[in-house]
């Protein structure tokens, strides 16, 4: 029969019919009656599936091939990827060699593969998936051909791996084979190819957690170095952690320098992760004397860790000189009491400020725990003349997110429990949100010769009674004394803060009563 003008679609499915049911010299009929063929990659890979190395070799010889048109008709008519996307990814039919019964998840390559077991044929005698010794077979024929039929054997072993499919990896050793640079660099080095770096990230990801350990394995033997690793990649990587033997794979196997190894510690505390917990043991993480006490507290505060508690204690016992950190404790805060409380380091842990261009200093936070505060005139050499934005604010976000206090939310909480602030004579300069949201703080000086107070300066100071405004004041911001709602300001006559009192509409006192 002349096949010839049958539409292209309906040639690939008579050849694959073909493949599976007729002879090899029928298929050669079929075939040559078929004329021009655009699509004969799934007939081939069939071939190598069920039928074996004389009918690939056939095939090939007809001029099967595992390329098909990159076109939107083809992937329409044969439900293919034909490489309008990720690194121009296309659906491979030689995974059809592989021993797996369903799709490799998170593969860019696997549409349109339908990976069965058996298929039947007309006769009711169904095909099975070829042994081992028949693939190697098919492989061979196929390495042979390899730029003849578009096949790439080191695609096929990096998908192999994920397959678990460990004779087809040993074959295509045999024959010489290893994996591309283009899948080694972005798994050692990262995403030097981006779109094969977010494939192995998509297939990693997918894979079962029985799965997980063994891909890795047979995946580190191939490329025979760490693997790279970014946030991300530990992300997709923890959720394996509640297995013990997959986080001490994790930590020999992969790049971790760079990633925050108290986070790690964490996140098995969170999953509850004992036996992963003491696999820590064989890195420094813990030596740390404050580190190893951050950790102790922090699975004690989640109070259902206690095997995690019990080991932390017991590491503590077993490894730490107990004597010897106690000594250092006590030297530390002997040179702490013994030091000035007015010099440059100790003032340092209380305040945090900036050189300013004239060589006087801004303050930019206050690390204190009192709550009745004077802000120093000089530190060290340095005359402080400005309180920055945020400074003392007991809030984390100011004037609609414009400014943000550089405070931690310990601090912050320190700053809502002040009472009492004074301010030094040298200070100029007040600014944006400076003491904004300082719910308890009831007095505070503005010293003469300040000339600005910035926006939201005072913002929502509950509980400020009366605050007096030198004359010396050129500026106020707007929002300055919002939800101030016990604050009296106290003015001079005539004066700037008088004005800006007046127009805003906030309640306001003269500090000499004309006679």
């Amino acid at each position: 029969m002349n096949y010839s003008s049958f539409p292209q679609e309906q040639k690939a499915e008579i050849l694959e019919d073909a493949v599976i049911n007729e002879s090899a010299a029928d298929i050669a009929d079929v075939y040559k009656a078929l004329g021009r063929i655009e699509f004969s990659a799934r007939a081939l890979g069939l071939a190598c599936r069920f039928r074996g190395a004389e009918i690939v070799r056939l095939l090939i010889g007809l001029g099967a091939t595992f390329d098909f048109p990159k076109t939107e008709d083809a992937e329409r008519l044969y439900h293919v990827t034909a490489g309008f996307g990720w690194s121009n990814y296309r659906t491979d039919f030689s995974l059809y060699l592989l021993n797996i019964t369903k799709q490799i998840k998170g593969a860019c390559c696997c549409k349109g593969l339908k990976l069965l077991k058996r298929v039947p044929r007309i006769d009711k005698k169904a095909l099975t998936q070829l042994p081992d010794n028949e693939r190697g077979e098919v492989l061979q024929a196929l390495c042979e051909n390899a730029d003849k039929i578009s096949f790439s054997p080191s695609e096929l072993m990096y998908y192999a791996v994920f397959a678990r499919d460990e004779f087809i990896i040993s074959e295509l050793k045999r024959l010489g084979y290893t994996l591309s640079e283009l899948r080694e660099a972005p798994i050692t080095n990262g995403g030097t190819n981006t779109d094969y770096w977010y494939e192995w990230l998509s297939m990693t990801k997918n894979l079962s957690d029985e799965d997980f350990l063994l891909v890795m394995k047979m995946m580190s033997a191939e490329v025979g170095e760490k693997f790279h690793c970014t946030t991300k990649l530990y992300d997709l990587t923890k959720k394996r952690f509640g297995d013990a033997e997959a986080f001490e794979f994790f930590l020999d196997n992969f790049k971790i320098e760079k990633l925050n190894k108290t986070q790690i510690v964490r996140d098995l505390i969170e999953i509850n992760a004992v036996g992963a917990l003491t696999k820590i043991e064989k890195t420094d993480w813990l030596k740390n004397t404050k580190r190893r006490e951050e950790t102790i507290a922090y699975a004690q505060e989640k109070g259902d860790r206690l095997e995690c508690v019990a080991w932390l204690l017991d590491y503590k016992n077993r490894t730490a000189d107990l004597a010897a950190e106690r000594l250092r404790a006590e030297k530390k805060m002997e040179r702490e009491l013994n030091a000035s409380p007015t010099s440059v380091a100790m003032m340092k842990k209380t305040w945090s400020c900036k050189k300013q261009e004239n060589g006087s200093l801004i303050i930019t936070n206050y690390k204190g725990t009192a709550t009745e505060v004077t802000v120093p005139e000089t530190i060290g050499k340095s005359t402080v003349t400005a309180i920055g934005n945020g400074a003392f604010a007991g809030g984390g976000g100011l004037c609609g997110g414009r400014v943000t206090s550089y405070a931690t939310y310990e601090q912050m909480k320190v700053h809502q429990q002040i009472t009492r602030l004074v301010i030094p004579e040298s200070v100029n300069s007040i600014g944006i949100g400076a003491f904004a949201d300082m719910l308890a703080l009831t007095e505070i000086n503005i010293p003469n010769g300040v000339v600005e107070i910035g926006s939201a300066a005072f913002y929502n100071c509950i509980a400020l009674g009366e605050l007096v405004i030198p004359k010396t004041v050129r500026s106020i911001g707007e929002y300055a004394f919002n939800h101030c709602n016990r604050l009296t300001v106290v003015v001079e006559r005539k004066s700037y803060a008088e004005e800006y009192c007046d127009k805003n509409g906030i309640k306001f006192r003269y500090i000499k009563e004309e006679k």
